[in-house]
C-alpha cells in the first residue's frame, strides 16, 4: 500500500514538506503514537485520542495512518465503543 502525503500533481516541495512534518513533536500522529507507546494495555483509537488530548478533532484518520504505516497494530481484540459498536484495540509496534 502506498501512503500519499501530497497529491501527485503537487510540486516536489510539497511532497518533501509532507514527509518532514509527519512526526514533528506535538503533531497529532506523534501525540497518538506516544499514547499507544505509554499504555500498558491495548487502546481503542478513542482512548488513545483522550490520552493525547485530541478528542473530537479527526484523530481517527491519524490512527488509521499509524496502522497503515505499521506504527500501531490491531490486536484482534474488540471492545464496545462509546457509539455502541465494537471497536478494535491497538498497540504500538
Amino acid at each position: 500500500m502506498v501512503i500519499r502525503l501530497a497529491r501527485s500533481t503537487d510540486p516536489d516541495t510539497s511532497h518533501q514538506g509532507a514527509r518532514d512534518v509527519e512526526y514533528r513533536a506535538g503533531s497529532q500522529k506523534a501525540r497518538l503514537l506516544e499514547a499507544y507507546r505509554l499504555s500498558s494495555t491495548p487502546l481503542t483509537d478513542e482512548e488513545a485520542a483522550g490520552m493525547a488530548g485530541l478528542t473530537g478533532i479527526g484523530y481517527w484518520k491519524r490512527c488509521s495512518d499509524l496502522r497503515n504505516e505499521g506504527k500501531i497494530r490491531d490486536t484482534g481484540k474488540r471492545q464496545m465503543g462509546t457509539n455502541g459498536t465494537p471497536v478494535m484495540l491497538c498497540e504500538a509496534i
